[in-house]
């Protein structure tokens, strides 16, 4: 069993965004994830000049944004450091939730079960998508940030794809993603549709089982995680040498 590096470090925590973070320093095969290389966070229409100078001085000069049209058109972002790629995957947590509320007031195990519906959805729905990840990472060696609106779930997923394609350990790949817990802050909402605090924090947390889910449905489409990587993702052995030598070392 590998052991978990330290939380991630950073210069200063950001002043108007949150969950940022490099996801770099687990080991990954017979090396480590590079860091300086990718960055998560959750979205990025808030930055004072202070984070911009502060994204600047990382070098990060590209974002891979999650969000669907509706998100980027209520909270846009343009800098003129960065480049920002849409790689679209349009929310469907809130809607279906709202669904369920035909069966009653929503619950922590409705709570649960749209969020594992979610995750279902990145392998069933939204690999071609996820794929892209890999072609812009690929194209340039530049600093990325990836995100999302809060940074979780489908920037967790992208995240947790490349720590897998390059060989960091279940554990380790976990850690990260639960590091969510510690890094994300809720966003103060005025209204939060009648929702009860148990179920707001099953739906901007993050646990464990939301993330197995997805590879247990990567498993159980595909056989395995190198099937699901070379035939969903795109990532043959000369792609994902290319990936090892850029990102690990």
């Amino acid at each position: 069993m590998s052991v978990s590096p330290p939380t991630p470090s950073f210069a200063c925590p950001l002043q108007g965004a949150s969950n940022f973070r490099d996801v770099g320093g687990y080991a990954a095969g017979t090396g480590h994830v590079r860091k300086g290389r990718v960055y998560r966070s959750d979205h990025l229409a808030s930055l004072s000049a202070q984070d911009v100078q502060h994204l600047q001085a990382l070098g990060i000069a590209r974002s891979l944004d999650f969000r669907g049209a509706h998100e980027r058109q209520r909270s846009p972002y343009q800098y003129d450091f960065l480049v920002s790629h849409a790689l679209t995957v349009e929310p469907t947590i809130l809607p279906d939730l709202m669904a369920m509320t035909r069966q009653g007031r929503p619950d922590a195990d409705m709570a649960r079960a749209v969020m594992n519906k979610t995750y279902t959805e990145f392998v069933t729905q939204h690999s071609a998508t996820f794929a892209q990840v890999f072609d812009q990472l690929l194209a340039s060696d530049a600093p990325v940030v990836m995100h999302c609106t809060a940074g979780k779930d489908r920037t967790g997923f992208a995240v947790a794809l490349l720590h897998r394609s390059v060989g960091v350990q279940a554990d380790d790949l976990m850690h990260d993603y639960l590091l969510t817990r510690q890094l994300f802050r809720r966003p103060d909402l005025p209204d939060n549709r009648g929702l009860s605090e148990e179920v707001l924090n099953i739906l901007w947390g993050v646990e464990p089982q939301f993330l197995e889910t997805a590879f247990q449905t990567i498993d159980s489409h595909y056989g395995s995680f190198d099937r699901y990587a070379q035939h969903a993702l795109k990532l043959d052995k000369e792609r994902r040498d290319a990936l090892l030598e850029r990102y690990t070392a």
